[in-house]
């Protein structure tokens, strides 16, 4: 398993290793920031504090989204249109699916909760950006 992480870590880019190494504090922070939101929530603790905690993970979300500002600074032109193309869908893809979400809720056709379809959609966000990245990976390699 080690050999492999290895190999994957090797095959990068060095702008994508700086990145991924420069992505671990905002990471540990924002994890950390999550929990204790979490704590901050359940605890009945009061509203503003309970706002500080739920804004607190944003802060790392662009402390992480800086450094990956820089990235795209560092890459070169392939890695960039490769990354550009993957936000690109995957935001487009989330967009479409936000307003279908919207339009069946407004049409009375579904019950979701508003808690649910965010969730649904960031973890799409994710999931589309992270498989046409590797899709335009392996289309340009």
């Amino acid at each position: 398993m080690t050999r492999l992480a290895t190999r994957y870590w090797q095959s990068l880019s060095p702008a994508l290793r700086r990145y991924y190494r420069a992505s671990v504090a905002p990471c540990l922070v924002f994890t950390g920031l999550v929990v204790l939101h979490e704590w901050a929530a359940r605890s009945g603790q009061s509203a503003p504090l309970r706002a500080a905690f739920a804004l607190g993970p944003v802060l790392a979300m662009a402390w992480m989204f800086t450094a990956y500002l820089r990235f795209l600074g560092d890459c070169d032109e392939l890695e960039r249109r490769i990354e550009l193309g993957a936000l690109a869908w995957a935001a487009g893809i989330v967009l479409h699916a936000a307003i279908g979400a919207l339009l069946l809720l407004d049409a009375g056709v579904v019950a979701w909760s508003a808690r649910h379809v965010a969730a649904w959609l960031c973890l799409l966000l994710l999931a589309s950006y992270a498989l046409v990245r590797g899709w335009l990976h392996r289309r340009y390699a």
